[in-house]
């Protein structure tokens, strides 16, 4: 139970300031992005999408931070840019960029990571923009309330983090029951390039470490790993995780994130294998 409550409490301190800075930038500065948005030429969808998978740059957060934007974004219309920003901001960002390198000093896994995600941004998003129906669920905290006060704000602000927390503690509770029960060396030590990427695509969503310290996690089994198998973690495990999972249900309609868990799963074991067997 010490070891359980250590992991549990690790992966809530670790997230719950970018989930409050991704609700309390979806609440209060929600209407100005929007406006900034609606004056960029994002009526080619393609440019959305571009804008979306690289304003991560700009908005660096962790997966837990960029769903209440994206969630807002979608119900907004600006669904392009919502998926892009959603699928490529976990990885996409300053501080993944930096703990990347700092963990592999290869600048060539550096580079698959981010091109990898940047190609799941896209198909996400071409995906789920054919969908007829909304992708996102309405939320009453999510309207603009231009006549209200500091307080009222405030109360928006508090309603919409709790109501993601509960989904947050959740999640991190599975995370920390299969990290204190389950022998995580067997996924790390199967054999075959094919069971090696599986392996290492359910060690990412059972551990659902936060994608700015993921890197240094997956460093120390490096030595038996290839790079395929790293890349499957790292590109993976940031989108597609126990913690992130009821979240993505609270949020996003279930046909939408059953289209996204399964372009994400696919792109990520394609590219590992590929890059796995070409000996890159």
């Amino acid at each position: 139970m010490r070891e359980f409550a250590t992991i549990f409490l690790a992966l809530i301190f670790e997230t719950t300031p970018f989930l409050l800075a991704g609700v309390l930038i979806a609440t209060l500065a929600g209407p100005a992005v929007e406006r900034v948005l609606g004056l960029a030429a994002f009526r080619q969808p393609a440019a959305g999408m571009l804008a979306g998978a690289g304003a991560g740059l700009l908005l660096p957060m962790c997966d837990c931070g960029s769903r209440p934007l994206a969630h807002r974004l979608a119900l907004a219309g600006r669904r392009q840019f919502a998926i892009a920003f959603l699928v490529a901001a976990p990885v996409v960002n300053p501080i993944v960029i930096i703990t990347t390198w700092l963990a592999f000093r290869s600048a060539e896994l550096l580079a698959l990571r981010l091109g990898l995600t940047i190609l799941m941004a896209f198909a996400v998003a071409i995906v789920l923009s054919a969908f007829k129906s909304e992708i996102a669920i309405p939320a009453a905290n999510t309207h603009d309330h231009p006549e209200e006060g500091l307080s009222q704000q405030a109360s928006h602000v508090l309603s919409e983090f709790f109501e993601l927390f509960q989904f947050l503690v959740f999640g991190s509770a599975l995370a920390a029951l299969i990290q204190v029960f389950v022998d995580t060396s067997v996924f790390s030590s199967t054999q075959g390039v094919y069971l090696t990427v599986v392996a290492m695509l359910g060690l990412a969503f059972l551990l659902s470490i936060c994608s700015s310290v993921d890197a240094f996690v997956v460093a120390g089994l490096s030595g038996s790993l290839g790079m395929g198998s790293i890349l499957a973690f790292l590109t993976f495990g940031p989108l597609i995780n126990l913690k992130s999972m009821p979240m993505y249900v609270r949020l996003f309609s279930l046909p939408a994130v059953a289209a996204l868990t399964l372009v994400v799963t696919q792109m990520a074991f394609v590219g590992a294998v590929v890059v796995e067997l070409r000996g890159w």
